[in-house]
């Protein structure tokens, strides 16, 4: 869940320039929207040529298209409920910030505007993130209970989505696109964390951070379902809010 901030942007923002058709006011100057052609190698390059077009611009955010700022990324809360055999959690995370995002690397990407499909495969070399916790369950044997605020590191982290749109009729008989289906697989590569809590939760905060660091891959793994499960809530959310100033007519001419 630490990391999932600029990737689920990054997510957003590639179906948003994959989908945006006539609607090139919305973006911002020297971006433009690519045009449609049954030639999806020659498509796919202008969708990565666009996104690099435009990776400046999201430091700041892109208000025409309801983006926030990339780097660094604020998210206000983070809630997550889970009970498994290996971690059983129950955490609000808030007062997120993750800094590193705009160095995005898109390794693959797959995108068809006819039907509303793409896939994308994309890595972030360096991510860092902070925020504040309120957590109580338990990873493996190892307590976490306790309030205070979190530092994360992480390195080589390896994106893989795929997304379908569909049409939809709005309450005013507006014709809009919306995300049908969307799977996000994720990997971080390694990472290192600092917890500083008050003095009542500091041995259970050091023991916390202690098994992180010396167990890192374990760790990731464990939590690779949350943070794929909540990635993918989050991008639900940005790129709905993008293709809600958008109709259909202006993404897909």
């Amino acid at each position: 869940m630490k990391t999932l901030g600029g990737r689920t942007m990054l997510i957003g923002v590639v179906l948003v320039v994959t989908w945006i058709g006539r609607a090139a006011s919305q973006l911002p100057p020297g971006v433009t929207a690519c045009p449609r052609t049954g030639n999806l190698a020659e498509y796919n390059e202008c969708i990565l040529k666009q996104l690099q077009a435009l990776t400046p611009y999201l430091v700041k955010g892109v208000p025409s298209l309801k983006l926030p700022a990339l780097d660094p990324l604020f998210l206000p809360s983070l809630t997550v409920d889970r009970n498994l055999d290996s971690l059983k959690m129950k955490a609000n995370l808030t007062q997120i910030r993750v800094y590193g995002a705009t160095n995005y690397i898109v390794r693959d990407l797959k995108a068809n505007p006819n039907d509303l499909t793409v896939s994308l495969t994309a890595q972030l070399p360096h991510v860092h993130v902070n925020g504040d916790y309120d957590v109580q369950g338990r990873l493996l044997l190892v307590p976490l209970t306790g309030i205070g605020n979190f530092k994360g590191n992480f390195t080589d982290t390896e994106v893989r989505v795929s997304a379908q749109g569909k049409e939809v009729t709005d309450k005013n008989g507006v014709q809009r696109i919306e995300v049908d289906n969307l799977v996000t697989k994720l990997h971080v590569g390694d990472g290192n964390i600092k917890l500083k809590a008050p003095p009542v939760h500091t041995l259970a905060a050091d023991a916390a951070a202690t098994f992180f660091n010396s167990n890192p891959r374990l760790v990731l793994d464990i939590a690779s379902p949350i943070i794929e499960d909540t990635a993918a809530t989050v991008s639900r959310a940005l790129v709905a809010r993008a293709l809600s100033v958008l109709t259909k007519k202006e993404l897909v001419p």
